[in-house]
């Protein structure tokens, strides 16, 4: 037989009127589904030990709209939790760093499934909004025995103890203060530091049974002591500040970019002499003339200049690419440590974007034009080569007069 699920325990718990501790509870059959539970409770040993849920009259007097005595327990923990007050809910260690996954809270009557919750489980909540913020602050967390430990000079043991009386004197507004400072990604890193030494300062000097509760009972003090900390780090880090660093380094990749023209800036201005150079050394052979072999050492010559010079542009393309690389780098952490202010940069990369990209072009059409007049080097050293060289005369030796 199939076990009993904790929604159709609700069932039970809602049409009860639990007496106290030695006393019966009254529970009226509201449903048929009601009473076939109960009478499935009574024929089924496991499922009635793993609800505890025991009848007291007889099961002949079950019926739709009458009243039965039931003992009512705790059910088995991985079924769900039966708290008859917020304490009874708060007991085991896990509850208070962690909202129990299925339970029913007897007074005031609340089911963790229902769509309205009562003041007293939003306060819950609240503080397990704050105890979250607090195990992320903390060195480390000991979820079992609900332990957050802070170390800084010495270990501060922090137990999270709280109790219903504790969540009735909460200052929710000032626990929303705390909350929606912390939750701005803005510098969050800092602020987590900031809540981190406001937290030691705050309970180092309290017993440690009951720090916790110090802390909720003073959250307007630990917020005030958060934003004092955060302004004196504000105050050294302005909007001019970070301007003046993104100016900076857009100087810097400018500069990168610039060299990766001047580096071969000679090579560059040495094209038209070359250009120069290959039409006017390259002439038609004459008889018994070494035309012919300047021609093939021009040509030779032209080729090695375009060969060292697209290797020279080929590593000039290489290193733009690993700035612009970095320049997308930068502003990906621009967005990142400061997306309050980011757009107002970013168009400074995109310039350097663009400027790289007119820099690809320029280089990619110097390889093209050294390409372009090697190809009419080769053109022209055919055409003359094609010429006839005329027959070499040889003068006539004395013995021959």
């Amino acid at each position: 037989m199939p076990r009993v699920r904790f929604d159709e325990l609700l069932a039970v718990y809602r049409n009860t009127e639990f007496g106290a501790d030695d006393e019966p509870s009254r529970l009226t059959v509201a449903t048929a589904d009601l009473a076939a539970l109960l009478t499935r409770l009574e024929a089924d040993e496991a499922a009635a030990e793993d609800t505890d849920v025991a009848l007291l009259d007889e099961i002949g007097d079950v019926a739709v709209g009458s009243v039965v005595r039931v003992r009512i327990g705790s059910p088995r923990v991985g079924l769900g939790v039966l708290a008859r007050d917020v304490d009874m809910l708060l007991a085991p260690p896990a509850a208070k760093m962690r909202e129990p996954a299925s339970y029913y809270l007897v007074d005031p009557p609340y089911a963790s499934a229902d769509p309205s919750a009562p003041e007293v489980i939003g306060r819950y909540r609240k503080v397990l909004e704050l105890v979250a913020l607090l195990s992320e602050v903390a060195t480390f967390q000991d979820a079992t025995r609900a332990e957050l430990v802070l170390v800084k000079d010495e270990k501060i043991v922090m137990p999270v103890r709280y109790g219903a009386d504790d969540l009735a004197r909460l200052d929710v507004a000032a626990a929303d203060r705390l909350l929606t400072q912390m939750a701005d990604e803005l510098h969050r890193d800092q602020k987590l530091e900031i809540l981190f030494e406001a937290l030691v300062d705050l309970c180092a000097g309290q017993q440690a049974a009951g720090r916790f509760q110090f802390i909720l009972r003073n959250l307007g003090e630990l917020g005030d002591a958060v934003r004092k900390g955060y302004r004196l780090f504000a105050s050294n880090f302005s909007y001019s500040k970070i301007r003046s660093e993104i100016e900076d380094a857009r100087i810097e990749f400018a500069q990168k970019i610039h060299k990766t023209i001047v580096d071969v800036q000679g090579q560059l201005l040495g094209i038209p002499v070359a250009t120069v150079v290959v039409a006017s050394e390259m002439k038609a052979p004459t008889a018994c003339g070494a035309e012919p072999w300047v021609n093939r050492a021009v040509l030779i010559g032209a080729w090695i200049f375009v060969i060292l010079l697209t290797v020279a542009i080929i590593n000039q393309l290489l290193t733009l690419n690993v700035i612009k690389s970095e320049v997308d780098r930068q502003k990906e952490k621009l967005r990142s440590d400061f997306p309050a202010v980011s757009d107002d940069f970013v168009k400074t990369f995109d310039s350097l974007g663009c400027r790289i990209w007119w820099h690809r072009v320029g280089l990619c059409v110097v390889i093209l034009i050294g390409i372009g007049a090697l190809l009419l080097a080769n053109r022209t050293y055919e055409h003359i080569a094609a010429i006839p060289q005329p027959a070499c005369e040889v003068a006539p030796s004395l013995s021959d007069q």
